[in-house]
This record gives structure tokens, sequence and C-alpha cells, in this order.
């Protein structure tokens, strides 16, 4: 919750903030025979530690005008298994006029500092900067904004702090604010908007515990001078920390119909795509579909089904993504199907990783010139195709916490009467599910 404080400061002038440093500028049918039925095991803490920073930012809506600068993250869904570290530097930013700074280090951080006390934090110093929001020549000038944003969890239960955040000789349209201002407090700034200062969201739960700290947040809700658009807010020294019970481990993963790429530019988009969310789907099925998919000479299918279920808690986290299509020619009939499906799991039980493809089968499989492939191909069977490139049927691609199948994939190498471009990767029917 905020709470606003409010200090009115008189006709302001403008509005600058100078900071400098070190860094660097910005299923069904038969199961399918191929599993990894167990890896190492990894040791959980059963908490899901989160935490972000960055020394810069601004945006006006979903429009970023100046993009977040020395990012540390513990990543998308952060981490199940302390210590982390994360960490990152720039030696200055320049956005003018909304912006330039000197030095900036973040850091992100998932640790144990005690036994039986978890921890999740993260920082982001800026020194010796200037946020240049000039209104009539006045200025708002300080030598070192840092957010500091701690979550911890002991036997008492979730606690949030902002200790360690630093607005070193902060004055604003030449009044000096000696002191810490109380969290959110909100100075208006005349022919702009407003700024609030040491901004702090809090949220705490019964299983679950986040704090973020904004240092300098301005908003601008006024035609100015600078002619920075209105809705435009910007962000100085931004750090945020989580913390979440009952999480073995964190899920990710996405499942999708068709999609043809050349290097990284895509020629035609994933399909009814499907994604599986950090903390799973709760137990309720995620569905996406389209009735048919129609790129000749690439392919040409029918329905197709994407799905993703996921449950994560305290003792487990298990994911699973599907892609089902119906009536498959893919290349001007060099590869034909009734029905084809991918599908891929994974999970973490006691910290022991599980991956399998078990539910993924093809349904009246023909490939032309080879008369011997039929449904019960092998995983990963490679087929050089003369005058066009690679064919792989049931292609499975493990890591150290993934499985991903592509049940047809044709990567083109030469010159073809197709008239496909080299370098075109299609794929058709693909399902990808990890756990961290």
């Amino acid at each position: 919750m905020k709470n606003k404080n409010k200090i009115n400061i008189g006709t302001m002038k403008g509005f600058a903030v100078m900071i400098l440093g070190l860094g660097l500028v910005f299923g069904f049918g038969p199961a399918a025979r191929t599993a990894t039925p167990s890896l190492q095991p990894v040791t959980s803490s059963g908490f899901q530690f989160t935490a972000d920073a960055y020394g810069t930012y601004a945006n006006v809506g979903h429009v970023i005008i100046a993009g977040k600068t020395a990012v540390s993250s513990l990543g998308a869904c952060g981490i199940v298994s302390p210590p982390v570290h994360s960490e990152n530097s720039v030696v200055s930013a320049d956005a003018s006029p909304l912006f330039t700074t000197g030095v900036i280090h973040t850091t992100a951080d998932g640790t144990e500092p005690v036994a039986g006390t978890l921890q999740s934090m993260a920082t982001a110093d800026v020194l010796d900067a200037s946020l240049l929001i000039t209104l009539l020549g006045g200025v708002i000038t300080a030598d070192e904004v840092k957010a500091v944003s701690t979550t911890t969890h002991d036997n008492s239960g979730f606690h949030t702090s902002a200790d360690g955040s630093v607005l070193a000789n902060l004055v604003v349209a030449g009044v000096p604010i000696t002191v810490l201002p109380p969290p959110n407090t909100d100075i208006p700034l005349l022919g702009f908007g407003h700024v609030m200062l040491n901004e702090q969201i809090t949220n705490i739960r019964s299983t679950s515990a986040s704090f973020t700290v904004n240092m300098i947040h301005v908003f601008i809700t006024q035609a100015n001078v600078l002619n920075i658009p209105i809705g435009a807010q910007i962000i100085v020294s931004h750090a945020s920390s989580g913390l979440t019970s009952g999480v073995q481990g964190t899920l990710d993963g996405v499942a999708y119909g068709t999609q043809a790429t050349i290097a990284h530019l895509v020629t035609s988009g994933p399909t009814a795509k499907v994604t599986m969310g950090c903390l799973g789907t709760n137990g309720a099925l995620k569905t996406k579909s389209i009735a048919q998919v129609q790129v000749p000479p690439l392919f040409s299918v029918g329905e197709v089904v994407d799905t993703a279920l996921g449950t994560v808690n305290s003792t487990s986290a298990t994911g699973e993504l599907t892609s089902t299509i119906q009536t498959v020619d893919v290349v001007s009939s060099l590869v034909t199907a009734s029905l084809i499906k991918a599908d891929a799991h994974a999970s973490s039980t006691g910290g022991t990783l599980t991956f399998s493809d078990d539910g993924t089968m093809f349904v009246d499989l023909h490939v032309a010139g080879f008369p011997d492939i039929n449904d019960d191909v092998p995983p990963n069977t490679r087929l050089s195709i003369a005058g066009l490139g690679t064919l792989w049927l049931h292609r499975t691609i493990h890591t150290a916490n993934s499985i991903e199948v592509r049940m047809i994939e044709v990567i083109v190498t030469e010159t073809n009467i197709y008239g496909i471009d080299i370098g075109t990767d299609i794929r058709v029917a693909v399902a990808e599910a990890s756990v961290h």
C-alpha cells in the first residue's frame, strides 16, 4: 500500500537529478519411447526467490522511451535453490532530456544468510548523475540515488526492509532535503506533474511477500517546455525483491502447432501458441486452438490444439505441454500424417528432476521416398532429402532442466524445386517443458 506525504516547495522552476560512479552505458494414444526418468537431485528451499534491479527507465504506457539500464535479475521465474547472485554495471546513461547519469551498479541475490532465515535482496546504486527534466532553468540534484529492497522469511513470518536506501545531497528547486524522505513522499512539479521520492510498494500475504523501492519516480501529467509526452514516467534506482512459500520448483515451457523461420527472421509465426507460467496453471488446463493453417509450400494442416497443464506445491512441480495437429502435409506432401502429437513432461519431486515425452505419437505417418518410415519411427530419426536438406522426425532435445519435442522439422540446405529459401527451418507440432 502507498501512503503519500506531500511536500509543497513553491513554484518549481525546473527539475533535474545528477548521478556519477562506475560501469558500462547503457494425452492420448500409446506412450512414446524416449524419456529421461531422473537427473541429479537439486536442493530446493521450498521457496521461490525473486529479485531485480535497474538504474534508469522511462515509458509512456506500454511504449518504452528509455530502456532499463544495468539490469540485474534472478530470472523471470526466480530461483528455488540459493545462493544465487547477479550483478551489472554501466559507466553512464544518457536519454536527454529525460536523464543523464554516471555509474550505475545493480545486484540481485537469493541467500540464506542465517540458518532458518531466507532472504531475497536487490540494490540499484546511481552515483553523480543528472536527471535533466529542466523547467525554467530550475534543477534537482543528488550525489547518490540508491534503492535497496530486502524481503526475508524466518520463524515469525515475512518481513520487508528498505534499509540502506540513499538520497544523498538531494536538492529540489534549490531547497536541500537533508534527510531521507519518508516513504512515498510526493512533490508537485509545476509545469510537469509530480515526483515520488522513496516510493515503496509492499505486498505481504500468508504465503508470499514482495517489496518494490523506486527512489525517484517522475510522473509527467502536463504539457511542458521539453515536449516530454504526457503520461511519461521516469524511474531512477529501482529494486524489487520477493519470496513465495510452498514452491518445490518453477516451471516454464511452450507449445505451438507450426512455425517457419530463416535465421532469426520469422516467416510464419508460432500458431496457437500456449505458454506455461512460472507457478504452473493451478491444475487447470490452458488451451489454444486454430481450425487450420495454410502456408504453401511449407505446410498445410488442419485443426491445431495446444495445451499447458502445471502444478507447483511444496513437494513437487509438474508441467506438461502438448501440441496436437490433424491432417498434416509438410513441403507439398513430402511428409503426411492424419494426426501428430508432441507431448513434453517436466517435473521435480523431492529435488529429483524427471523429463519424458510420454504421449507423443504419429498416426498414419508417410514420408515420400522412404517406405519403411511408419508410426513407430524411432526418436531423433534424421533423413537426408535430396534436393532439399534435412528432415527430422520425433526430434527430442534435452538440457539439464528441459525437454523439447519437435515432431517434424525440415531444415532447408539446398536449392530446391519448391522455391523455399535456403536456411528455412520448418517445425510442426512442438512442445517444450522445463523445471528449475
